[in-house]
């Protein structure tokens, strides 16, 4: 998705000389257009994600409006103090994008990938979460980030396509309809689940998260109240996640489903290294497992 987002930024940040690049030395090979065209305005910080955050602070103070920009868990993790006392609580407008969320960086190992992300994002105030489902979804959600005044956080992936007509973008949409199993998906995970779940037709009813804070759709609840079962899903720890998110919500809104899966990383379990495909399918998230569950699940009802 990196090279869409290349594309839908230069136009913010043509319209908009106030707009500001910063990366922590990425970008080869996708990002000399916008070198090119912002001049000054494009920033290469180096191997310092901490100095960047503080200094994207500062120019946001000013009267700026940077944009930050490197891998997730350096953008995320790391800088996680930085973001809190420099951009969230006094509620500065930086806008952080983090590339290769989940396990995208693969055999780099346990110190690219962002399994924790979302939940830290969460905690911290004014924070708004954004997480494509869909390439199509990089062009409504830019546009969003830059008319919000607030931090904002983009965590990018692969671009992962697929061949059914995907409704516009929406913090949560139904992707798929069906009336006996609710599957919310985060992120775009969402193409390897409706890979997985194409032979169950009519009975999957699919939604896709793509915007945290999340305002639930009534047509959400609905569902949940006619197939009383849902599943979530989401290339995250389960802890503070979308699982732990969305249900806690339905709980409060008095939505127990007595039927509940949530789907979400355990980790590193053979302790080898492989790529994106061979953690997924050490998570018991790939297409396969995906599948075998549902249609476990789908038997039992």
């Amino acid at each position: 998705m990196r090279y869409i987002f290349a594309e839908q930024f230069q136009k913010i940040a043509d319209s908009d000389k106030k707009t500001v690049f910063m990366t922590g030395d990425l970008g080869f090979n996708a990002f000399e257009p916008l070198i090119q065209s912002m001049g000054p305005r494009f920033i290469n910080a180096g191997v310092a994600e901490h100095n960047m955050v503080t200094a994207a602070a500062g120019l946001a103070y000013s009267g700026l409006k940077p944009w930050i920009y490197s891998i997730a868990p350096f953008v995320s993790i790391k800088v996680l103090e930085e973001l809190r006392n420099d951009v969230c609580l006094p509620n500065a407008n930086v806008k952080i994008v983090a590339l290769g969320g989940g396990f995208d960086y693969a055999i780099a190992g346990p110190t690219h990938h962002a399994l924790e992300d979302v939940a830290l994002m969460l905690t911290l105030p004014n924070m708004k979460i954004y997480v494509p489902s869909f390439p199509q979804d990089i062009a409504p959600i830019i546009k969003e980030m830059s008319e919000h005044q607030s931090p904002s956080y983009l965590r990018l992936t692969k671009a992962h396509t697929t061949n059914i007509n995907i409704p516009a973008f929406k913090p949560m949409r139904q992707v798929i309809k069906g009336d006996k199993l609710t599957i919310v998906v985060l992120g775009s995970l969402a193409v390897e689940v409706i890979d997985a779940v194409s032979k169950f037709e009519y009975k999957i009813d699919l939604w896709a998260v793509s915007q945290l804070p999340l305002r639930i759709d009534d047509a959400f609840e609905e569902s949940i109240k006619k197939t009383k079962s849902l599943i979530i899903i989401e290339e995250h720890v389960e802890h503070g996640g979308l699982g732990q998110y969305l249900s806690a919500y339905l709980m409060k809104r008095g939505r127990v489903s007595p039927n509940f899966i949530h789907l979400a990383t355990k980790g590193y379990q053979s302790g080898l290294y492989g790529s994106r495909d061979f953690y997924l399918k050490e998570n018991s998230l790939d297409k396969k497992s995906i599948a075998r569950i549902v249609e476990k699940y789908l038997s039992r009802l």
